[in-house]
C-alpha cells in the first residue's frame, strides 16, 4: 500500500506545481477522493475550480462529468435522456451513458441554482449513490461528487443538500501584488494540461480507500481518543453535524496519506496536527472560518500558539512606544521561533503559519 499512497502524494505535488496558491483546494479534494466523499469549492467564478477537477481526473485516469446548473437545466441533462427507441416500443428506459450515473467524478457547477427536480435527485446521489428512476433503483457509479458555488445557500430547503458536502474550501482571487506569479503559473498550467499523464488509476484509488477504512476500524479506539477531544473543543465555536463528525477519523487518516504520512508513522502528535488541519475543511461559512483561524492560533503545537500571543504583545508595545521592552520581547520571540521550526511535526504541518509568523517578526524588526 505504500506504493499506492506515494502515487497520491505524487499527484498532489504535480497539482501544487500547476496551480497558484491552491494547496488547501488540492489537499482537500484529494482527501475527499480517498474517502469517497462529496466536496464543494465555494468562491467567485474564475478561480480555477473546474480546471482543478479536470486535472485530478486526468491524473487519476477518471471519467468525469461536468454540468453548469441553472433553473432551466433539465433532469435529462444530468442523469441521461429517455431512450426514444425503447419508448416507441412502449418501454420507458433511460440512456445513462455520458451522464453522472456512469462517471467516476462529477462536477456540478452552481449546484444551488438547480431546479427542485434536480436537487431532489441529487440528495439520493450524494447520500446513497443511487437514483430512483420511475420504479427502478439505479446505482450511481460516481465516486466523488464535486460541487462549485459562488454562494452559501441560506434557503432552509437547501441546508440538507449543503450538509451532504461535508468537505469545503473557500477559494478567492489572487491579490494584486500576486498578479505576476499568478500569470506565470496559469500559463504553465495551460501549456502542460494537455500532456498530463495519469499517475494512478481509479482501481488503485479504491484499493487505497479500502485500506484506509480498515486501518481506521482496526485502530478505532486510539484514533477516536485523540481526534474526538480536538473536535469536541472546536464544537464550542462552530456547529458540525453528527453525520460529519462520525467520519472525521476517515478524513484525518486520508489527509495524512495525501500529505505523505504512512500509517506506521501516525502517532498522537501527528493525529493532533492532522485533525487541526482537517477542521478547516469542515467549516460552514466565512464566519466559521474566522472562528477556525482563532481556534488554530490557540491550539497549534510547538510553541506556535505562544508566538502568536507574543506577536500581539510586541505590536501593543510598539503602539505604546515601549521600544526597549518590545526589542527584548522580539529577541525572545526569535529564539522561540527557532525552537518551533526545529520540531519536525510542527514544521511539516504548519509551514504556512510558520511563514506568516516569520514575515510578521521581520516586519516588527524593521519597525524597531
Amino acid at each position: 500500500m505504500d506504493d499506492l499512497a506515494q502515487k497520491v502524494v505524487n499527484a498532489r505535488r504535480i497539482l501544487d506545481g500547476l496551480f497558484f496558491k491552491f494547496s488547501d483546494e488540492i489537499t482537500a479534494s484529494l482527501t475527499a477522493v480517498l474517502t469517497r466523499e462529496n466536496f464543494i469549492l465555494i468562491g467567485p467564478p474564475g478561480t480555477a475550480k473546474t480546471m482543478l477537477v479536470a486535472s485530478i481526473s486526468k491524473l487519476l485516469k477518471a471519467k468525469w462529468f461536468y454540468r453548469l446548473l441553472t433553473k432551466f437545466t433539465e433532469i435529462e441533462e444530468v442523469i441521461g435522456p429517455i431512450d426514444v427507441v425503447e419508448l416507441l416500443k412502449g418501454n420507458v428506459k433511460r440512456i445513462y451513458t455520458n451522464s453522472i450515473v456512469e462517471a467516476d467524478f462529477a462536477l456540478l457547477d452552481e449546484i444551488f441554482n438547480a431546479s427542485s427536480a434536480i436537487l431532489n435527485t441529487m440528495l439520493t446521489i450524494l447520500n446513497e449513490r443511487v437514483i430512483y428512476d420511475g420504479g427502478n433503483i439505479i446505482p450511481v457509479k460516481t465516486w466523488t461528487v464535486f460541487g462549485a458555488t459562488n454562494r452559501i445557500p441560506d434557503e432552509e430547503e437547501l441546508q440538507a443538500l449543503y450538509d451532504r458536502f461535508p468537505l469545503r474550501v473557500f477559494t478567492k482571487y489572487a491579490a494584486p501584488e500576486e498578479t505576476e506569479d499568478l500569470i506565470k503559473t496559469g500559463l504553465r498550467l495551460r501549456k502542460e494540461y494537455e500532456s498530463l499523464a495519469p499517475v494512478m488509476s481509479m482501481d488503485e484509488v479504491k484499493k487505497l480507500n479500502e485500506y484506509i477504512k480498515n486501518y481506521v476500524y482496526e485502530n478505532m479506539n486510539s484514533l477516536v481518543k485523540h481526534i474526538s477531544r480536538i473536535v469536541a473543543s472546536f464544537l464550542d465555536h462552530v456547529v458540525i453535524s453528527n453525520r460529519t463528525r462520525v467520519k472525521v477519523p476517515l478524513y484525518v487518516v486520508s489527509y495524512l496519506t495525501v500529505v505523505g504520512i504512512k500509517p506506521s508513522d501516525i502517532d498522537a502528535a501527528v493525529l493532533r496536527a492532522g485533525t487541526l488541519k482537517v477542521l478547516k475543511y469542515l467549516v460552514k461559512d466565512k464566519e466559521d472560518l474566522s472562528e477556525y483561524e482563532s481556534f488554530l492560533a490557540t491550539h497549534m503545537p510547538g510553541n506556535l500558539s505562544v508566538l502568536y500571543d507574543m506577536v500581539k504583545e510586541i505590536k501593543a508595545l510598539i503602539a505604546n512606544n515601549a521600544i526597549s521592552i518590545a526589542k527584548e520581547k522580539l529577541r525572545e520571540a526569535y529564539e522561540l521561533f527557532e525552537k518551533s521550526v526545529a520540531d519536525p511535526v510542527t514544521y511539516r504541518f504548519f509551514q504556512v503559519e510558520i511563514e506568516e509568523i516569520k514575515t510578521t517578526l521581520e516586519l516588527l524588526k524593521s519597525q524597531l
